[in-house]
């Protein structure tokens, strides 16, 4: 594809995610956008069918830019916090996506097993534990359902916490668990005296 090509695309890309903002995706128009560019209707119709096709090549993009700033992170809290903060920064985008796609929409936008295994590789390197593939998996799609419903009820001004404290909250809750892990096995094994 050719560079004015791409600029032209890109260009409608952030006219469509600067209007997001000011109003929903299902009442934008073409003309809008057009204008916001300097570009003629031909123009947007020459790359894209209508809005929502423009939206799906945005989400496309959106995604592979989630993945390569995840290959940045060297933690699952970096990659948690690096995930939040670009959610925190495109709300309005992130909102229209899970308006138009729902929950099943924005877990494929969001790359959330991604995440979840880098936190099951974390924590079972700091603990020694050998790798259980059906048990990590279970837990993945547990964890990833219960994300979802966390950035959807985020997204939508339930959860008021900045991306820090989220991240802090989450982190606080999976060491909870994790030591209750321990707590529970010790005890299933009789290795556990009750004291403490």
């Amino acid at each position: 594809m050719p560079e004015n090509d791409n600029r032209t695309r890109r260009e409608l890309e952030a006219a469509l995610r600067g209007l997001l903002g000011q109003k929903p995706l299902g009442q934008l128009r073409v003309r809008e956008l057009t204008e916001r560019c300097g570009l003629r209707r031909q123009s947007f119709y020459y790359h894209f069918t209508d809005i929502y096709d423009l939206f799906a090549w945005c989400l496309s993009r959106e995604r592979a830019l989630l993945l390569d700033r995840l290959e940045d992170c060297l933690t699952w809290r970096q990659a948690f916090l690096a995930l939040l903060n670009r959610v925190s920064e495109e709300r309005a985008f992130y909102r229209a996506a899970l308006d138009r796609c729902g929950q099943t929409g924005l877990g494929e936008l969001v790359p959330l097993e991604e995440v979840l295994q880098t936190v099951q590789v974390y924590y079972r390197n700091r603990c020694g534990v050998q790798p259980d593939r059906a048990e990590e998996e279970r837990d993945r799609r547990c964890g990833r359902l219960l994300l979802l419903a966390l950035l959807e009820s985020w997204l939508r001004g339930g959860e008021a916490m900045p991306p820090e404290e989220l991240a802090d909250a989450l982190e606080r809750a999976a060491e909870r668990s994790a030591a209750g892990a321990v707590w529970h096995t010790l005890r299933e094994r009789g290795e556990w005296n009750g004291v403490g």
